[in-house]
């Protein structure tokens, strides 16, 4: 991996599986399993990225040690308990849990209704900070990418390279606009309870040392909404931190690095993926 150093594609790629069962995304007739994820994460035989993962399942790490057989030289898979040092989300789900419980919150599938998926989202955070301070591969760059975000290229089955964008400011955090929202007048307290989005949570792009900071921001961020009876998935959350009524109780140190689709020409055009393809070569 040397080779590449000092190079846009000197970029590890983290992610995470952990077996929280069959869930309902979206509606309750809308059900996730391990069978979806198994299908959607196929497409990392073809990451040539460094690639390390986080998992609580003995299963999921043997099938994606079969996944990237090709690749072994440049795969970590860590197989964890969800009481390891760096899961701290896990360590509150009694609490959310609690609130979730609690007659008229309200119920968005699965963001608030499974106490599990909302820790699984917060999770995201740590376990980038962590990968990035052990630095498995040397490399300059890391980003977060949801095993399902390239689902839509499953059967394409061309080798790809994640690159770091030309224009990436190294003290942010790069993830995608999805919606174009007014941070002025919007109240954290609406946009957790009312589910409201902002960035999408797919993909985060930064450098250690900013990971590092923007981990601890966010992690003070959730205990400081929980401590309000507040809480939903990681998106809501961020959409909440940079709202700027929410300036004085969550000092923005790490501010977020906004792609937004259109900008550029990608070849998937779900704007929730907007970052992740425009990262995306197929180029050797």
């Amino acid at each position: 991996m040397q080779k590449w150093k000092n190079t846009n594609r000197s970029l590890t790629v983290v992610s995470a599986f952990f077996d929280i069962g069959k869930f309902p995304k979206g509606g309750l007739s809308n059900l996730r399993g391990k069978s979806t994820y198994h299908q959607w994460g196929k497409v990392f035989r073809y990451l040539n990225n460094p690639l390390v993962v986080y998992t609580d399942s003995a299963a999921f790490t043997k099938w994606m040690r079969k996944v990237r057989n090709n690749k072994k030289e440049s795969t970590h898979i860590l197989l964890i308990s969800r009481k390891d040092n760096c899961l701290w989300p896990f360590e509150i789900m009694p609490r959310i849990r609690k609130l979730y419980s609690k007659t008229g919150y309200p119920k968005h599938y699965p963001n608030t209704y499974l106490p599990e998926y909302t820790s699984l989202t917060h999770s995201k955070q740590p376990i980038l900070a962590d990968s990035a301070e052990r630095n498995f591969f040397r490399t300059d760059y890391f980003c977060w990418l949801d095993i399902g975000y390239f689902r839509d290229i499953v059967r394409r089955r061309k080798e790809f390279w994640l690159e770091v964008p030309s224009d990436f400011d190294e003290t942010k955090i790069g993830v995608t606009r999805v919606y174009n929202v007014d941070l002025d007048n919007t109240s954290s307290r609406s946009i957790i309870l009312q589910n409201k989005n902002w960035v999408g949570g797919g993909l985060f792009l930064g450098i250690p040392e900013t990971i590092s900071k923007f981990h601890e921001q966010y992690k003070s961020a959730v205990f400081q909404y929980l401590d309000k009876d507040l809480m939903n998935v990681e998106q809501q959350i961020l959409y909440a931190m940079y709202a700027e009524n929410e300036g004085q109780n969550h000092p923005k140190d790490v501010d977020l690095q906004l792609y937004i689709p259109g900008q550029r020409r990608v070849m998937n055009t779900n704007p929730w993926f907007y970052l992740g393809y425009l990262m995306y070569s197929e180029k050797t």
